[in-house]
């Protein structure tokens, strides 16, 4: 049977394909060749199938739009934190929420830390609802125009989750303290994610009580529509714990928290502070192998892109990417094949709409050239195009978990740098 392929008109998202009753002995794609032997038959069948296919253009960067904005006052300065195998030191800590009707939620803190959640509409803001004394450490925005926000006021040592309406009149506050620990971001970060009716509010805190006193955790606490703090979640989970991740999965319906700890409950990446999915090196005093990227919802499981050192215990090839399931098992695949000495901050989100296969808009830093790169891969890691260099300029920031998919399919990320007033706000669209 004869496998012939008809080339689609240049602006199809198809390629056909025909079946022909006849002998024949090889199947011709590309400069590829499988032989094998073959009958013929009485009659003649043709099916046809069409696949989907992408369009490669010339290059990434020809993808990508970017705006400048500029903000009332400078953003905050660069903090100091631990990232992998070494002290670093982290870019202002911003956090960007799409919305339904093209404008964006910006959730930024400036010099003075004071925070503020802006409304960008083209390349000016709407409007900025201002929070004195207080950083923003976590944004989510619901349907309507409503939001919510980690709010932390680091002279009282106490961080709240509070939710507004559109016009940013508080309609509930929540102290998510515990008895044993506060927040403290000397070393990783804080995430905020919302699904089913719940906030998780993922962070590291510091031990005030008995053996925890000093010590280095980290803290999850789910909390209801009404800001009840709910039973499950816990006061202290990996330790240290360097880098925290947080996403909900609508299909799943279900939360994935994911830590990087260098000792506690184990050396690498734990999922729900239980479950290790991937081995590295850690010497429990602050230095580990891996560092995490971004977690995305893939229909019924995540991925999470990461980057991670080459040890004698434990292989790493530069930036990998796991696909999880709902019981957290989990395969790895590396989208490089280095020993991670110059890969870092990776970057991921869903590029195109649900309804198309799944393609995924993918990058890292490299800190031997101080160069960004971005590619698109499908579900199991096959780069469709790139990786490529970006031109000087556009870039993202350090463990920042910036990249989201919009409503069109495009995919958004803001980046500012230390005491600057000026945002940039990057779009790649296919």
């Amino acid at each position: 049977m004869a496998l012939a392929r008809t080339a689609a008109a240049q602006d199809s998202r198809t390629s056909h394909f025909e079946f022909s009753a006849e002998p024949a002995g090889s199947i011709q794609w590309g400069s590829d060749s499988l032989e094998w032997n073959s009958h013929s038959v009485g009659s003649v069948l043709t099916y046809t199938t069409y696949l989907p296919i992408v369009t490669k253009p010339t290059s990434l960067a020809s993808l990508i739009s970017e705006t400048t904005i500029t903000l009332p006052k400078p953003l905050a300065d660069s903090s100091a934190n631990f990232c992998i195998w070494e002290h670093c030191s982290l870019s202002p800590r911003l956090y960007h929420e799409p919305l339904v009707d093209g404008r964006i939620l910006l959730g930024w803190t400036d010099a003075d830390g004071d925070g503020h959640i802006s409304i960008i509409s083209g390349n000016s803001l709407e409007r900025t609802f201002n929070f004195p004394d207080r950083s923003i450490r976590g944004l989510v925005t619901h349907a309507g125009g409503s939001f919510a926000a980690l709010l932390w006021d680091s002279g009282a040592d106490v961080i709240r989750l509070a939710k507004f309406d559109q016009n940013g009149n508080q309609i509930w506050s929540t102290n998510l303290n515990s008895s044993i620990a506060v927040a403290d971001f000397w070393l990783g970060d804080s995430r905020l994610a919302y699904g089913n009716g719940r906030y998780a509010a993922y962070h590291t805190v510091t031990g005030i009580s008995g053996s925890f006193t000093d010590h280095y955790g980290d803290q999850l606490k789910y909390v209801n529509d009404q800001g009840v703090i709910q039973s499950d979640g816990w006061n202290w989970g990996c330790s240290h714990s360097l880098a925290q991740l947080v996403s909900y999965n609508s299909e799943l319906q279900q939360f994935l928290p994911a830590c990087a700890s260098d000792c506690y409950p184990d050396k690498g990446i734990i999922l729900n502070h239980a479950k290790r999915i991937y081995e590295s090196d850690g010497n429990c005093g602050g230095m580990v192998a891996v560092q995490l990227g971004q977690l995305v919802p893939s229909g019924s499981s995540w991925k999470l892109i990461f980057n991670a050192l080459d040890r004698a215990c434990c292989q790493g090839q530069g930036i990998g990417l796991a696909t999880i399931n709902g019981a957290y098992q989990s395969n790895l695949v590396w989208l490089t094949h280095t020993n991670g000495a110059f890969e870092r901050d990776p970057v991921m989100a869903r590029l195109g709409l649900a309804t198309v296969p799944e393609q995924f808009l993918v990058g890292w830093r490299m800190t031997n050239d101080n160069t960004y790169r971005l590619g698109v891969i499908d579900g199991q890691g096959n780069f469709l195009f790139g990786p490529e260099a970006m031109a000087p300029g556009i870039k993202w920031g350090n463990r920042d978990d910036s990249f989201r998919t919009r409503s069109d399919g495009s995919v958004t990320w803001v980046q500012g740098d230390p005491l600057s007033a000026t945002l940039h706000l990057y779009r790649v669209k296919m």
